[in-house]
């Protein structure tokens, strides 16, 4: 993946806030870094923001230093969809005609469409389309994501929490990521 900080695909940046404390006690808003991955065939993510651990410790700020930070599981510079205990926020254009990996987490997400069309299609071949404001609950199942529009880019917005592992099958649920 490559890496830049601009919108791809004509897509208007996304901006996003944090609001936390002054040393007064005062609500103000946090600057923060934020980085877009170019994700070959499909488009781009970055994430919007990690804490990692649910409930969040936001005392002294740990969770904005974290993120903040170059290293670390919440960093803004990771590129995992899960973090482990906590949860992700994650912005994902997908360019027109972009296809993601089918792929499978270890995850419940809840996935929202904001911008264009989405389809998101499962392994048994079921497919729904998506527009602004509908939304997927995503619990573990392998799926792919496409935009079906060959000139408009599209945009969803994810939260990821991890779920316990269970059975599927006769197998346990494990992480997976075809390639393309």
């Amino acid at each position: 993946m490559s890496t830049d900080n601009k919108a791809p695909f004509g897509l208007r940046p996304c901006k996003r806030y944090i609001a936390t404390h002054d040393s007064d006690g005062k609500s103000v808003y946090a600057d923060s870094p934020e980085q877009v991955y170019r994700v070959r065939d499909a488009g781009a993510m970055s994430r919007s923001y990690a804490v990692g651990s649910i409930p969040a410790n936001l005392e002294n700020d740990a969770d904005v230093t974290a993120y903040r930070g170059e290293e670390g599981r919440t960093s803004h510079l990771r590129q995992d969809i899960v973090v482990s205990p906590g949860a992700n926020l994650v912005v994902v254009d997908l360019k027109p005609g972009g296809v993601s990996a089918m792929h499978r987490t270890v995850s419940i997400d809840f996935s929202i469409c904001v911008i264009g069309e989405i389809d998101h299609e499962l392994d048994g071949g079921e497919k729904v389309r998506l527009q602004p404001g509908d939304h997927i609950v995503q619990r573990g199942t392998m799926h792919r994501w496409s935009n079906p529009s060959s000139t408009e880019p599209a945009r969803f917005v994810a939260c990821t929490l991890p779920c316990v592992p269970f059975q599927i099958a006769g197998e346990r649920l494990a992480e997976f990521h075809a390639k393309l």
